[in-house]
């Protein structure tokens, strides 16, 4: 039997928050002084709406308000079995509420215990540590990725207000990260070069 796979900052930690984001304004048009709820409307912009071949990349899901997923997705990788990743953002600009891996493509004709998913937001303020791999590629192998797939979901809400473009919105990977084509035996890593490209939300 071949051992797991052990990737950098494995973490079994889920911490999940939640955060909302409501500003008050006056009602008008009647006699009671009702009042309205509202607040800004998150959206995020990745730096590659098209990722080419070979790319793991941020790309916006589905959004409720000042909440939005941020989906990190593969295209066109041959041999996929697990990444390990660093995500930063800063803190005082937006607020990390979870990862989900319901979707995930390395859960495709598997079982629960033949995939691992992790991260840990607390260890570093303003970083994410996700580790998102199979476990045995003699039980579950590799993928070949060749469109454009959801490895996992990332949710965040934004404090307040932020503009397009604006720094303290960005999302994206840090170092170090690495992806693994699962044919090391023991404790390794086949290495598989990627290009990484982030993207920043912004909140109006």
């Amino acid at each position: 039997m071949i051992p797991q796979r052990k990737m950098f900052g494995l973490a079994t930690t889920v911490l999940l928050g939640a955060a909302l984001f409501v500003s008050q304004g006056c009602g008008g048009g009647n006699d009671s002084g009702g009042t309205t709820t509202s607040g800004p409307v998150a959206i995020f912009t990745p730096d590659a709406a098209t990722p080419a071949p070979g790319t793991l990349a941020l790309l916006s899901g589905t959004g409720s308000g000042a909440s939005i997923n941020v989906r990190v997705t593969v295209t066109g990788v041959t041999g996929f079995f697990g990444a390990a990743f660093r995500i930063q953002y800063d803190p005082t600009a937006l607020l990390f509420n979870g990862m989900t891996d319901s979707a995930s493509f390395l859960r495709d004709g598997v079982t629960n215990g033949d995939v691992l998913f992790s991260e840990n937001h607390t260890s570093v303020s303003g970083e994410i540590l996700v580790t998102a791999t199979r476990l045995d590629p003699t039980v579950a192998p590799p993928v070949d990725v060749t469109t454009t797939a959801d490895l996992v979901v990332l949710n965040f809400t934004a404090r307040r207000v932020l503009l397009p473009a604006a720094t303290e919105g960005r999302v994206e990977f840090g170092d170090p990260k690495q992806v693994c084509d699962g044919t090391v035996v023991g404790q390794g890593c086949g290495t598989i070069a990627v290009t990484w490209s982030g993207g920043g939300i912004s909140a109006q």
